[in-house]
């Protein structure tokens, strides 16, 4: 028998990866108790988004978007996860009375995408400062020393 459209719980121990950046999204997650970390790997280094802890959901963007996990989420707290499937979320978001829910969730996510992208466009630009600056004070370092200041 299939999975789709079963309630399914799970408990992590702390912590264990639920999914990782470049997973493909098959659960959007609702927390029971516990606490889960939100993070993503950029130029090699982990950069926390977010923690989530009780009646907290996460998860959702892969759901609604059907792109890969832009982020990894790890267990902090022994979270107990409620595992939302597609079946059962776009049950849900079908059967709403408000037509417009599903449409505005995903413009929500477009713009907090749109916002992730600018965000870390920022960091490259001041990651690059940084070197520039780094590499100026140095030359300023070694043409004082060669003029005997």
């Amino acid at each position: 028998m299939s999975e789709a459209g079963k309630i399914i719980t799970r408990i992590c121990q702390p912590e264990e990866v639920i999914f990782r950046q470049g997973d493909a999204g098959r659960h959007l997650y609702l927390i029971l108790s516990g606490l889960v970390e939100i993070y993503k790997t950029i130029d090699g280094n982990r950069q926390s988004i977010s923690r989530f802890g009780s009646g907290e959901i996460f998860g959702e963007m892969g759901e609604l978007t059907n792109e890969p996990r832009c982020a990894t989420a790890t267990a902090i707290e022994e979270p107990r996860l409620i595992l939302v499937d597609e079946y059962i979320f776009h049950n849900a978001l079908g059967n709403n009375k408000l037509p417009i829910l599903k449409p505005l969730t995903r413009q929500l996510v477009q713009r907090l995408q749109e916002t992730e992208a600018l965000l870390q466009e920022s960091r490259h630009r001041v990651s690059q400062l940084e070197q520039q600056l780094t590499a100026s004070r140095s030359l300023r370092s070694d043409d004082g020393r060669r003029s005997g200041r």
